[in-house]
C-alpha cells in the first residue's frame, strides 16, 4: 500500500487563501505548525513548547477554520472560559491575516448567500440570513470553512483525476488501483516493482496540481 499525504492540507490552504505572513511563513520554512503556532501564541521559544502547549495549538488551529468560538474552544481545552478567551485572542492577534479573511468570507456569504472555491466552486447557504438563531449561526459558521474545505475537495480531485490520466500513459491502469480516498490521503493497491514510478507520479500531481504561495 502506498500513502502520500499532503501533510495539513486546510491549515495550508488557510493560510493561501488568507495571505498571514506568519503561517505562510512557518509552512515555507517546514517547521512543525502546531509547535510553531504555540511559540507564538505563548510567547515562547519552538525549543521550550511542551505537550501540552502544542495540543491547545492544534485544538484552535484546527477548531478555528471550522468555526470554532470561545465556548467550544473552552470545552476542548478545559480550564476557564477567560483563559479560553485570551488563547483566542492571543491567537488573533498573532495570525490577523486569518482572522480578517474569516471575517471577509463570512460578510460575503451574508451579503450573497453562497461562497465559492479558489477553484469557483459554489457552495450555497440558504440559512444565512435565517431569523433563527441556531439556523444562522450553523450556516456562518459552515459558510465560513466551505472555501478552505472546498478547495482542499477540489485540488485531491483533481489529483486523482490528473494521476489517472499519467498512470494510463504509462501503461499502469492494470497494475495501480486507487482503493480509497481519506480526507487527504490516497491510498492505492501497487504491484510488485511499480512503487518508486507511482510514487514519484502520484505525489508529484499532490504537491503541484495548483500553485500556492506555500508548499503542498
Amino acid at each position: 500500500m502506498l500513502q502520500p499525504v499532503t501533510s495539513q492540507i486546510e491549515l495550508r490552504i488557510a493560510a493561501m487563501l488568507s495571505g498571514d505572513k506568519k503561517l505562510i511563513e512557518i509552512f515555507k520554512k517546514g517547521e512543525d505548525v502546531h509547535t510553531a503556532v504555540a511559540s507564538r501564541v505563548f510567547k515562547v521559544d519552538m525549543n521550550n513548547v511542551d505537550k501540552e502547549m502544542r495540543r491547545k495549538a492544534k485544538v484552535i488551529n484546527f477548531g478555528i477554520i471550522y468555526g470554532m468560538g470561545v465556548t467550544t474552544l473552552r470545552k476542548n481545552l478545559g480550564g476557564t472560559r477567560e483563559e479560553a478567551q485570551k488563547f483566542y485572542d492571543n491567537y488573533f492577534n498573532q495570525f490577523s491575516g486569518i482572522r480578517d479573511y474569516l471575517e471577509e468570507v463570512k460578510a460575503y456569504a451574508l451579503a450573497h448567500s453562497y461562497t465559492l472555491t479558489l477553484f469557483g466552486r459554489r457552495r450555497s447557504f440558504p440559512n444565512i440570513n435565517s431569523r433563527i438563531p441556531f439556523l444562522k449561526n450553523m450556516a456562518e459558521r459552515t459558510a465560513t470553512n466551505a472555501p478552505i474545505q472546498g478547495t482542499a475537495a477540489d485540488i485531491i480531485k483533481l489529483a486523482i483525476r490528473y494521476a489517472e490520466e499519467d498512470l494510463k500513459k504509462a501503461g499502469l491502469l492494470e497494475k495501480v488501483h486507487l482503493v480509497l480516498q481519506i480526507h487527504d490521503e490516497l491510498v492505492f493497491e501497487v504491484a510488485p516493482g511499480e512503487l518508486e514510478t507511482l510514487k514519484a507520479l502520484v505525489t508529484s500531481h499532490m504537491a503541484n496540481v495548483v500553485e500556492l504561495s506555500v508548499p503542498l
